[in-house]
């Protein structure tokens, strides 16, 4: 596993959006390019997500026990219905175990909701101009997003595998491989 981890912050969203881009302008001077595309894997977890607004309410997912809270910073949010998300779009998804009684059972609240236990997991998606054609060949093919798969402590590697990610998300092309895109909007015209 590449041990690099790219932190997204706006300035260095900024940065390698102008190095990307003042390298494909360079590529076609015959210079080779300034910096490479993150791969998977590269993409760690932004300190201040949690700041960012969820993109959907809280997610229940009875089976397979796990409640998932889902983050978009403030370029991917300003993307429109119909529109693919602008490049510099992080998206962050924290993964709970669903807390469940001695007996094994799930535990609900009053309303039928799952209710959280201890965070598990920290995906982290990624979208930058070009990032997709610098993929390693045979790479299942997302359009430009890259992913991170974090513990809960947010800095060990929960995997080095991200074909499962892939896959999840290609059924998902005419939503830009983004998950729960219909419900996201739909919740912003309320």
């Amino acid at each position: 596993m590449n041990t690099k981890r790219f932190h997204l912050t706006a300035l260095s969203l900024a940065v390698i959006g102008a190095t990307v881009i003042g390298a494909g302008c360079a590529s076609h001077r015959g210079a080779e390019p300034m910096v490479k595309a993150p791969a998977d894997g590269d993409i760690g977890v932004p300190a201040t997500y949690r700041a960012w607004p969820s993109f959907v309410p809280t997610v229940d997912k009875v089976g397979g026990a796990q409640v998932r809270e889902i983050y978009i910073n403030p370029v991917g949010l300003r993307a429109q219905k119909g529109e693919a998300f602008a490049a510099g779009t992080v998206s962050v998804m924290e993964l709970y175990a669903a807390r469940k009684d001695a007996a094994g059972k799930l535990l609900m609240t009053p309303e039928g909701r799952l209710i959280k236990g201890e965070l598990s997991k920290i995906f982290v998606m990624a979208k930058g101009e070009g990032w997709g054609a610098s993929l390693p060949a045979g790479t299942v093919g997302n359009g430009d997003w890259v992913y991170g798969a974090w513990q809960a402590d947010g800095k060990t590697a929960a995997t080095s595998d991200f074909s499962g990610c892939r896959s999840c998300h290609l059924p998902m092309a005419n939503t830009d491989f983004v998950a729960r895109y219909d419900e996201h909007f739909m919740a912003r015209m309320r």
